[in-house]
């Protein structure tokens, strides 16, 4: 018993062996090329061949004199003083729609007919004055003849005057209230008017039909001109100092590619968000032909006019790696060209700040003169091989290291047994 315990105890040990050997190699024993699946930023050696056939291209760093300009974001808004409503001066009823939702209406376009009997009384009273006014002027001909003559008397004459003075006044009144509530347009037939635009821009609500019976002050359209629009960011409560009142700025949109507006600062926020420690600036654009939309997301650029020392690198030398804390966002990598050492590559982590669509700002992390790849860094990204991986490509492979394990193992055991057999 004791010598059939030492038997399976000696197989015991040396299967746990050889499975312990096997499994060292599980995590790097593959047919691929041996290249990492995960990213682990370390220092690389790559052979001049693989340079060439990876494409990388490398460039020094040199500090630049720019401009200094300040990026933020934010998006196209309306001005309010620009919103307008359309109401009926008078109760009466829709007789025709002359403009639909959406529609571009100019100042003092028909939208609407209206026909009225408020509006009719009115025009019939002032026809009415008119004919008493004209009668008026007649009396008061003959008797400024007569009384210039001294057939009549002077109190005649100046009776007739009051009355021709009265007449042209409540005639000028009535005109002047059918000019206050129909602008002075008139339709086709007594009672009707055209309700004008009073200015410029979009029809953005209609709220009536052809037939319904409206009120005085009624709402019946309201618009929009869009002819000049904002373009509000928010700026760092840092950078408050560096922003004035008419800088120049560039917007751009992601909707209209290639496009720069250029605009200049209008108002400047007072009051900082004690969440977000920004505030708010806005920049009026001409907007003739209305590309820029209401609720658009905008790049804005402030041009500050001051000079400043930095770095600039094309985008394609950034590569990216998670960082290790949750939720932290990403951390932004090149990779240096090592001075000493050929073919060798070292990443190093930097600050950057967007400038363009091509280049980024280095705001800390690269110094002059440093070597940087600029093309083909996420090949030494995705691509590294370490030593460890490097070691083992010419092992081999996984299925040919499983059977020689179980063919020690069968060794093992026939070696065993013969032992067994002798002993016993």
């Amino acid at each position: 018993m004791v010598r059939d315990y030492r038997l399976k105890k000696f197989l015991i040990i040396g299967i746990l062996s050889i499975i312990s050997s096997l499994w060292s190699f599980l995590p790097v024993c593959s047919e691929d090329s041996g290249f990492r699946s995960k990213v682990v930023h370390r220092k690389i050696t790559i052979d001049t061949d693989d340079i060439k056939t990876l494409g990388i291209k490398t460039e020094k760093v040199i500090e630049q004199d720019l401009n200094e300009i300040i990026e933020t974001t934010g998006q196209i808004e309306e001005i309010p003083k620009n919103h307008f409503d359309v109401n009926s001066p008078v109760q009466g009823v829709i007789k025709s729609v002359l403009v639909d939702l959406g529609d571009i209406v100019k100042t003092g376009e028909p939208l609407i007919i209206i026909k009225s009997t408020e509006i009719s009384k009115l025009q019939a009273e002032i026809d009415q004055l008119k004919a008493e006014l004209e009668l008026a002027k007649t009396n008061h001909e003959r008797e400024k003849t007569l009384y210039e003559k001294g057939i009549s008397p002077k109190k005649d004459f100046d009776a007739i005057k009051a009355i021709l003075a009265s007449g042209e006044a409540k005639l000028s009144a009535a005109e002047n209230n059918l000019k206050i509530l129909t602008n002075l347009s008139s339709g086709a037939e007594q009672g009707e008017f055209d309700v004008l635009a009073p200015k410029r821009g979009t029809v953005t609500e209609r709220n009536i039909a052809v037939g319904q019976v409206i009120n005085q002050n009624q709402i019946l359209f309201r618009g929009i001109d869009l002819s000049t629009v904002w373009a509000h960011a928010d700026i760092y409560e840092k950078d408050l100092g560096k922003v004035k009142l008419g800088q120049k700025t560039f917007i751009m949109l992601d909707g209209i590619p290639n496009t720069k507006f250029e605009g200049n600062i209008t108002y400047i926020g007072s009051v900082v968000n004690k969440d977000t420690r920004t505030l708010p600036v806005k920049v009026i654009l001409g907007n003739k032909d209305e590309l820029l939309k209401p609720g658009a997301f905008i790049q804005m650029e402030i041009h500050t006019g001051q000079r400043k020392k930095s770095i600039v690198i094309p985008r394609t030398a950034l590569t990216e790696n998670d960082k290790e804390e949750t939720d932290a966002g990403h951390e932004h990598v090149v990779y240096i060209k090592d001075s000493t050492k050929k073919n060798l590559f070292i990443p190093k982590k930097i600050q950057v700040e967007s400038h363009d669509s091509n280049s980024v700002e280095v705001i800390s992390g690269l110094t002059d003169g440093e070597v940087i790849v600029t093309e083909g860094a996420y090949q030494l990204q995705y691509g590294e091989k370490t030593e460890e991986t490097d070691s083992l490509q010419n092992k081999l492979p996984i299925k040919l290291l499983i059977f020689i394990g179980l063919i020690i193992l069968g060794i093992i055991y026939i070696i065993l047994k013969v032992r067994k057999s002798k002993t016993s």
